[in-house]
């Protein structure tokens, strides 16, 4: 099979539904694997940002979710083993989950924005957020049409969210976006009315933020293995991209940032799971995503 033919069903597996519309909403999207993918290949040297945390207010106890720091950090850790550069960007809420994943990969900088005096913070920042080659939205909420930040119950979640959409839209880097539910960064490139059929309370809570490549997932964490298995399609000169690939990878970083305090997102309590999925239905994609890398070779 040719590469862009497994990367086409890589993109397929990492959109498989799990009753949010993400197959309905990756049609449109279809291709922004092997654009983001070629892209970070094509590049030196990546030099990046990628930024994730998504906070859930109303979890018991109030923490980020399991989904985006997974993906971010198997992003941020594929660039390094090409022989880029990467720095996670979080907020204050979401720091002690991201930093938690970020250990995963030693040495991976994490950037953390105040929610107080995020201007001050961004502007010191923003110089050296330009020269950057690429900026990575991993399951990062994003503004909506009335500019507020709402989870997919339609809550406003301004208070425990910093404005990164500031700095990811700073510059001239290629910007990859990566979602699953229509209110995340990257999300302003996919048709408003079609958000607003599938998603619930969808014209209210999208993101208007756009990208030049958006991946949508069922969950975030699988578009950006997909990714990463791009990457290691299109870079087979480096062998130590599939291990980032491996379940029992994701399965001990899950493990980390649940005892860091990580809450599922959609049951909103801390349990070994995304997005709803227990480990061995959440598992099932991210299996698939490495034997096709696999049976490419």
């Amino acid at each position: 099979m040719p590469i862009e033919e497994t990367i086409a069903e890589l993109e397929r597996v990492a959109a498989r539904e799990v009753g949010r519309g993400s197959e309905a909403l990756a049609a449109p999207a279809a291709g922004g694997l092997l654009a983001a993918a070629r892209s970070l290949a094509a590049a030196a040297a990546p030099d990046a940002a990628v930024f994730t945390g998504f906070f859930i207010p109303g979890a018991e106890p109030p923490a980020a979710e399991t989904d985006g720091p997974l993906g971010a950090v198997q992003i941020a850790a594929a660039l390094r083993v090409l022989g880029g550069r990467c720095r996670i960007v979080t907020d204050e809420p979401c720091a002690p989950v991201v930093e938690a994943a970020a250990a995963a990969a030693p040495g991976l900088p994490v950037d953390v924005a105040p929610l107080r005096g995020y201007e001050e913070w961004a502007a010191a920042l923003l110089p050296e957020y330009g020269r950057l080659t690429h900026l990575v939205a991993c399951e990062r909420v994003g503004p909506g049409v009335d500019g507020r930040p709402r989870n997919m119950r339609g809550e406003d979640i301004g208070a425990h969210t910093a404005p990164l959409d500031r700095l990811y839209t700073s510059g001239s880097a290629y910007r990859i976006g990566i979602g699953d539910g229509g209110n995340e960064l990257g999300m302003g490139l996919l048709p408003a009315d079609l958000i607003g059929r599938v998603v619930a309370s969808g014209e209210r809570i999208r993101c208007v933020v756009g990208a030049d490549a958006l991946l949508v997932g069922g969950t975030s964490n699988w578009a950006a293995a997909a990714l990463v298995g791009a990457l290691s399609l299109l870079r087979p000169d480096v062998p130590q991209l599939r291990t980032l690939l491996e379940p029992a990878w994701s399965y001990d970083l899950l493990t980390a940032i649940v005892r860091a305090g990580a809450v599922d997102g959609v049951r909103r309590r801390p349990t070994l799971s995304v997005d709803g999925l227990d480990w061995p239905a959440y598992a099932e994609p991210l299996t698939r995503i490495a034997e096709l890398v696999r049976e490419a070779r």
